[in-house]
């Protein structure tokens, strides 16, 4: 055989074996994906799909083989797509921190939301590797939260504007505002039915509010005198005499009327009955412009009991009573402001500013395990805490003042009736009942949104740890380095036969061994600091020494640190705290990385990281992180507390970091601040109570 034949054979050979490579990569890829709930996928330089696992079909509900070929991005929503692109684009230049966002998935009528992880493909230069994780359910979780204490804020702003006494009696135009916006409307407005001469039925607008760039209607001659069995389908008729809701398309109303609605721009609507002394007194509407949303059942309960409001309100109106202010008439009955919580879906009760419970409605009554929300009344709100946390609900009931908006939420465990504890999120706004101030607190079991901090928490901390990964790994290795090279010395230095060793050896190889478990302590303490920091018991909370921490700490982020600045311990004599010690070690190991992000590498004689610790007037403990990085700009450092925002480049940072600080701290019953002058560095405070001193047994 020839030399150029053996050259072609080996060719072929090569390439064959280069094939079967490929296709034995490929099945270990899939056999691996299929253990996961997560979609696994591989992208080619131009982002095309080239293997994804056998979740893809589950999460994008197409097959695999309907999307090898095509471009990723087109599987997003058109308004994501954009942010797709700068987070593959991203992807494609780094291969050691992989990059997140949560995106919309394309088509469907509810949104469907996904976390996009991807990363650079080290193996094939241009290629993209990613994971794909339906989180879908957290999202409605945390909307539906939002939207109950948004609308609990409109509630009682409307119950306030028809209890004030210098009211003029425009009850109409005091409350559509409020409940246009909280229903996310176009405009909000209400009817009155009156009869003409013949005794027919018609309806007339009487007030009317428009969000911005929608046009108003209330001198539109079609909103006037128009009867009301051409507006209405007699099905539709018969539930609002009902006193039930209708909502649905312009299609679905009067024939005659549905042209009407859409010449406006309507393309969904929600009409709740006014019923005034048990008669059909009108309806207040609620119109959709942008997109035929219809509104959920929550939001249909809550907006009918405002409904309920604004009638109880026009039939004092309408009543003998007429010169007794309306304030005075539904404080009297209270049933104003009984509609407004009797039908709350979350556990509801008004106590006095001193916490003496006032009214409690069925849920509340149903959550602690009781049969009737009259076994409740008269006592104090604290008795329902557990006595441990009673400081803690003390210091956020202090939080809302008489008028004042809503308070910040805070977990606090309840007490059945049976004695099982629940764990509850407490929101607390001040009210007038029965002409005093006193305060409404909604309590939502917390036991879901808890799981979710807990999986955001750790996966922040997984997020710490692979950003960490190397510089540990650099830790590990020095002490390991010479702890293997002294242990080798005396290996050699001994050697295979025993014999008799003088004073001077024995003093120089008890050195080499001091020198090894100096070593060997080090690593020691690198991996407790590890196991501390992985640790996910988050109930359970002790003395902690918190220089420790902060000691561990400043070991842990060493290698983020080096490159930028000096770090300087400024302690204080401070006394134990009561925390959790793996969950402060994650509260600071945030903030000092942070703090080493604002800083460029190259400047470390310039530049310094500083830890504070001290006592202040209260006798809290007080920690402060300091930087002289390039601080936080006036507009930013309002925000950085909120979930999911971060001022840092797409791919390097999820905005979690100083909202998850923020929980934990506040959970503690300690506070979280920041300070900082653009371009001067900036100082995080944190804040925290002295641990108990034990008792002394008899």
């Amino acid at each position: 055989m020839g030399q150029e034949q053996r050259e072609t054979g080996s060719a072929a050979a090569l390439g064959q074996s280069s094939v079967a490579g490929d296709l034995v990569d490929t099945r270990r890829f899939q056999r691996a994906g299929s253990l996961l709930r997560e979609a696994l996928f591989e992208l080619d330089a131009a982002g095309r799909l080239v293997l994804a696992t056998p979740a893809w079909e589950r999460l994008v509900g197409a097959p695999v083989h309907a999307w090898l070929g095509r471009v990723l991005v087109e599987l997003f929503h058109p308004e994501d797509r954009d942010q797709a692109r700068v987070l593959l684009r991203t992807a494609l230049s780094r291969t050691d921190v992989p990059s997140r966002l949560e995106l919309r998935l394309s088509g469907g009528t509810q949104p469907r939301w996904v976390e996009l992880s991807v990363t650079g493909d080290p193996e094939h230069l241009g290629g993209v590797l990613g994971t794909l994780v339906d989180v879908t359910p957290r999202r409605l979780a945390e909307e539906a939260a939002a939207t109950r204490e948004r609308y609990l804020g409109a509630m009682v702003e409307v119950q306030r504007q028809l209890l004030a006494p210098e009211g003029s009696g425009d009850f109409y135009n005091a409350v559509l505002e409020p409940l246009g916006r909280v229903a996310g409307a176009s405009r909000a407005y209400v009817f009155e039915f009156h009869r003409d001469a013949s005794g027919r039925m018609l309806q007339s607008q009487r007030a009317e509010w428009c969000a911005p760039g929608i046009s108003r209607e209330l001198d539109n001659p079609d909103t006037q005198a128009w009867p009301i069995d051409q507006a209405f389908t007699l099905h539709q008729l018969e539930q609002l005499h009902r006193g039930e809701a209708v909502q649905g398309s312009p299609e679905d109303f009067g024939a005659d009327n549905a042209p009407v609605l859409l010449a406006q721009g309507i393309r969904s609507l929600l009409v709740l009955p006014l019923v005034v002394h048990g008669e059909s007194f009108g309806f207040i509407g609620f119109d959709n412009c942008d997109d035929a949303r219809p509104w959920s059942h929550v939001e249909v309960k809550l907006l009918s009991g405002a409904a309920g409001a604004l009638s109880l309100a026009l039939e004092q109106h309408t009543t003998d009573a007429l010169r007794v202010r309306t304030e005075t008439a539904l404080r009297r009955t209270e049933a104003g402001f009984h509609l407004l919580i009797e039908g709350f879906p979350d556990p509801v009760v008004v106590h006095t500013t001193d916490g003496m419970l006032l009214s409690v409605n069925p849920a509340m009554a149903n959550y602690l395990g009781y049969q009737d929300p009259a076994q409740l009344l008269g006592r104090h709100l604290l008795g329902l805490v557990r006595r441990e946390d009673q400081e803690v609900a003390r210091r956020h009931l202090e939080e809302a003042q008489d008028g004042a908006l809503a308070a910040r939420s805070h977990e606090v465990p309840l007490v059945r009736r049976d004695g099982q504890v629940v764990s509850a999120d407490l929101v607390t706004l001040g009210v007038l009942f029965d002409g005093v101030p006193a305060r409404v607190t909604v309590a939502r079991d917390f036991t879901e949104r808890k799981h979710m901090q807990a999986q955001l928490m750790l996966g922040d901390r997984l997020a710490s740890m692979g950003m960490l990964a190397a510089g540990i790994a650099h830790e590990l290795n020095n002490p390991l380095s010479y702890v293997l090279s002294n242990l080798e010395f005396l290996h050699r230095a001994l050697g295979p036969m025993p014999r008799p060793l003088g004073a001077e050896e024995l003093l120089e190889y008890q050195q080499v061994l001091d020198d090894a478990r100096e070593g060997s302590e080090r690593m020691r303490q690198i991996v407790r600091q590890l196991k501390v920091f992985s640790r996910v018991d988050d109930a359970h909370e002790e003395s902690v020494d918190l220089h420790r921490v902060l000691d561990s700490v400043a070991q842990m982020a060493a290698s983020e640190i080096r490159p930028r600045a000096r770090l300087v311990k400024q302690y204080g004599v401070v006394p134990t705290v009561r925390a959790n010690e793996g969950k402060l070690f994650q509260v600071f190991l945030n903030l000092v990385i942070n703090a080493a992000h604002a800083i460029p590498e190259g400047f470390t004689d310039e530049h310094e990281i500083r830890l504070i610790s001290r006592v202040d007037d209260d006798g809290r403990v007080v920690v402060e992180v300091r930087d002289t990085g390039r601080g936080i700009a006036p507009e930013l450092l309002r925000r950085i507390f909120d979930p999911f925002f971060t001022t840092k480049a797409p791919g390097q940072g999820t905005g979690l970091g100083l909202s998850i600080c923020d929980t934990i701290v506040r959970a503690l019953g300690g506070t979280i601040a920041a300070e900082s002058t653009q371009g001067h560095g900036a100082t995080f405070r944190v804040t925290l109570h002295v641990a108990a001193r034990p008792t002394l047994g008899a």
